[in-house]
């Protein structure tokens, strides 16, 4: 041949080779192309085999994916087969493809219907393998008179993602030119789909946050329900153990101010008792029902009180009511018993109201109230067993206090002389007769409260008023009959009330 025969021959393979390189470099931009357009791992894989058929002419492939055990095959999708076979295993090791995982190299197999052994593992790619026995659930799809087959391991930095399998039934119908393309393709494949599967992983994983976080939302609305509930359940058992306890003695406990446990102290107190006169008498004559309804209107009333001025309610006894200042809490022993004072006086008032209601109901019997003061050192504390608890208060002054109440008048305060060392400031007293008391050696002084004493001053200063048609003059000191004195302002008023409403017709 001669030399410029030589050179054009030359020449031509140069540019056949140059021409090829190029539709090869638009191939893989094609395919790269097509395969990055989505994140479906399904459809990424059926784009990488449809290239296949247009470019090379594989009219039989399909795309394995490696499990996350390492140890099979799945089939992602398939090209050409009458049954897509999606889902099919193959284990890695056995057949054809089995044997480009393991080794992670490029297999060609030619006249196959020669080797009939072979085509047997090719048609059962689910086989025995050892001792283990694998179930084959979808059949793998496959040419019956193949001959010839390749496979190309599909990988990631070294690492295995699947096989990309070919069968034909032309024998050596792959360019063995048409390997390197094809395995460069096979691997960009393998990225997209790696890339796609993290991203589907991605997803599953969200989707899982985002379900763990509305069950948890769930959770918290219902466990916040639930403790709204509880809490409702807690705050109506306390209402309902709060009715047991005097509001001080409630508020220590709840607080921690005060342990559970038994427990006693020695402490300057003022005790008060009461007690209605002739309550006895009206439990024979009322119906139960109507008695409980007013002796819980008159005990409600006097709790009121009581906690109004700071008292600490011991215990009820029938109509009698025992409640003692200076514990939990104290304003000292002068200002405890100026309280406990003050209390007892305000209770008289309001029984005078509650018995002008008693008596609007039929109650016609009248009902008075003893009172009886005493202040001392008493030992008070939570008395009893382990199991059950009273808070009380025990002493010679607590039978003091007793005795002063049961010699006390009608509607009358009865105190001691230690009370009335630390009241007498503020509150009129009157010396009464002396009491002798079990536990004492000597006989205790009384005193009687006769009232406030800016009360008592406001009641004896004169009162003198005057306008056109009306004269008024009162002067205490000068009243010798108060008795027609009332009825004289009684009569004036009834007169007054009459000349109202004959104004108004």
């Amino acid at each position: 041949m001669s030399a410029p025969k030589a050179d054009n021959v030359e020449n031509n393979e140069q540019e056949s080779l140059l021409e090829r390189k190029i539709r090869e470099v638009e191939l893989i931009k094609e395919v790269s192309t097509q395969v990055n357009k989505t994140l479906d791992i399904t459809l990424i894989a059926n784009t990488m085999l449809g290239l296949m058929d247009e470019h090379f002419g594989f009219k039989h492939s399909m795309i394995l994916i490696l499990d996350d055990s390492k140890e099979h095959l799945n089939v992602l999708a398939t090209y050409g087969y009458d049954k897509d076979g999606v889902g099919a295993k193959v284990k890695v090791g056995v057949g054809v493809i089995g044997m480009v995982a393991k080794r992670k190299k490029l297999m060609r197999m030619a006249n196959m219907r020669m080797q009939m052994s072979y085509m047997q593992a090719v048609k059962k790619e689910v086989v025995k393998s050892n001792s283990e026995k694998i179930k084959e659930t979808v059949t793998l799809p496959g040419l019956e008179n193949v001959e010839s087959q390749v496979a190309i391991p599909m990988q990631l930095d070294d690492e295995l993602v699947g096989v990309f399998s070919v069968e034909s039934k032309e024998l050596n119908v792959f360019d063995k030119e048409d390997e390197l393309i094809i395995t460069i393709l096979a691997n960009q494949t393998a990225s997209a789909l790696q890339h796609a599967n993290l991203y589907k992983l991605e997803q599953e994983r969200l989707a899982e946050l985002n379900t763990a976080h509305t069950e948890l939302a769930d959770l918290n609305l219902n466990l916040e329900k639930k403790v709204e509930e509880r809490t409702a359940e807690l705050v109506e058992l306390s209402k309902k153990l709060a009715k047991y306890f005097s509001p001080q003695v409630y508020d220590s406990i709840f607080s921690g101010k005060l342990d559970v446990t038994i427990k006693t102290q020695r402490k300057q107190l003022t005790i008060f008792f009461s007690d209605l006169q002739g309550f006895t008498e009206l439990t024979e004559r009322l119906e139960p029902e109507v008695l409980t309804e007013l002796l819980t209107n008159y005990l409600t009333e006097m709790s009121k009180i009581a906690t109004k001025w700071g008292g600490t309610i011991d215990k009820f006894i029938g109509d009698a009511m025992l409640v003692f200042f200076g514990d939990p809490s104290s304003n000292g022993s002068k200002e405890d018993a100026k309280n406990c004072v003050a209390m007892a006086d305000e209770m008289l008032e309001k029984l005078n109201e509650i018995r002008k209601d008693w008596l609007d109901r039929g109650v016609s019997k009248t009902l008075n109230a003893r009172m009886g003061v005493h202040s001392a050192v008493c030992t008070v504390g939570n008395f009893g067993s382990q199991d059950r608890l009273d808070y009380t208060v025990i002493g010679n002054g607590v039978n003091l206090a007793s005795r002063l109440e049961s010699n006390s008048e009608a509607n009358k305060i009865l105190i001691s002389e230690d009370t009335y060392l630390l009241v007498n400031e503020e509150f009129e007293c009157k010396e009464r007769d002396t009491i002798s008391v079990k536990g004492f050696s000597y006989p205790v002084k009384t005193y009687e409260i006769i009232g406030k004493r800016s009360s008592i001053v406001a009641v004896n200063q004169p009162l003198h008023e005057e306008m056109p048609g009306f004269s008024f003059n009162y002067n205490p000191s000068e009243l010798s009959d108060s008795d027609r004195a009332i009825k004289l302002m009684s009569d004036v008023l009834k007169r007054l009330e009459k000349q109202k409403k004959f104004n108004k017709s």
